[in-house]
């Protein structure tokens, strides 16, 4: 029988170790940059409205706006069907940046269950340079995925989904659209 110490140093192990034993998703990273030839405030034109993003983002069919600004949705439906809904936290022509979040997901069209993102637009040379910075959780946030859900899965799908959104912004931004 054991004695009340033992009793409790057994509990008191099984605690600290669990924690230990457990592990979820990890917060995934993306960092990306393009020289664009164009002045910044061209490449701003083509971001500031943020329902704009079906025309420099080729896997967008429709986006809508509610509400403008910081606090406004964007409402992104996806060629290939599905739709997601971002929350605008910040968006400033002045420091030409914007930054959104997932406010609402759909991880069969993009395997990802929380995200924030940023574009930020500086002076680069004769042009300008578009920094975009995404943080990320992939779909399934169980410890063990399906493969389709999986970190990977999450970090090729927002790899493709931002340079394919800035290659759109510079050549939008190029040919002056």
């Amino acid at each position: 029988m054991m004695n009340r110490r033992t009793l409790l140093a057994s509990a008191m192990a099984a605690l600290v170790a669990n924690p230990l034993l457990a592990h979820g998703p990890t917060p995934q990273q993306l960092s990306r940059s393009i020289k664009v030839a164009a002045p910044p405030e061209n490449v701003w034109a083509v971001l500031a409205d943020p329902a704009s993003i079906t025309t420099w983002q080729s896997a967008i069919a429709t986006a809508s706006m509610e509400g403008e600004g910081a606090g406004a949705k964007r409402i992104i439906e996806f060629k290939t069907g599905g739709t997601l809904v971002d929350g605008i936290d910040d968006i400033s022509a002045e420091k030409m940046t914007i930054r959104w979040r997932l406010s609402k997901e759909d991880i069969e069209v993009f395997p990802i269950s929380f995200y924030t993102n940023s574009i930020t637009v500086a002076p680069d040379g004769d042009g300008a340079s578009v920094a975009w910075q995404a943080s990320f959780f992939r779909a399934d946030t169980t410890n063990e995925p399906e493969e389709r859900f999986s970190d990977e899965a999450a970090v090729a799908a927002m790899e493709k989904y931002v340079d394919d959104a800035l290659a759109g912004i510079k050549a939008a931004a190029e040919s002056g659209s």
